[in-house]
């Protein structure tokens, strides 16, 4: 039995569970919706950056998604970062990506088969610094985060 005390922080845990969830799910159609604009028109940079669009599938739908993602294009891959737009959870796509599913991107209409890893130690350091340097300022989503972003290599598939 819930004493009545405990009985108006038991309602304002799930009230404010029931809010995340509302949000999350809101932000995650407004993303889609915007990503869909994104890949309509055809944008090949956003924000002074050249864009990829990553296709992956979902491990638990099994529904195809895509998401333009900022690059940066070093030789034999592609570092792309999980910021999901600031949000304080994982992009699906990572998920998706780190669950093994089939991913490919596409860049200029040349669609590439990739497998995707997470860079860590010091090479994510630098990496860090100069994607913040010359891609675009990360620091600010960092910021409102939790976790700490995700920066991924994503190789072609041999």
């Amino acid at each position: 039995m819930v004493a009545p005390e405990d009985r108006s922080i038991l309602s304002r845990r799930h009230y404010a569970a029931a809010m995340a969830s509302l949000q999350r799910r809101l932000v995650v159609r407004i993303n889609r919706v915007a990503n869909r604009v994104v890949r309509t028109l055809g944008l090949k940079r956003f924000r002074g950056a050249d864009l990829l669009f990553l296709t992956t599938v979902g491990h638990k739908s099994g529904k195809t998604r895509v998401t333009p993602l900022l690059y940066r294009k070093e030789p034999g891959r592609w570092v792309v970062v999980a910021s999901n737009g600031g949000a304080d959870w994982e992009p699906g796509w990572w998920l998706n990506v780190q669950a093994g599913s089939p991913a490919s991107i596409e860049i200029d209409g040349t669609v590439t088969p990739v497998t995707g890893t997470e860079i860590t130690g010091p090479e994510r350091d630098e990496l860090w610094r100069v994607l913040n340097e010359e891609t675009f300022d990360y620091t600010d989503y960092q910021s409102k985060v939790s976790r700490r972003l995700a920066i991924v290599a994503l190789t072609p598939v041999a």
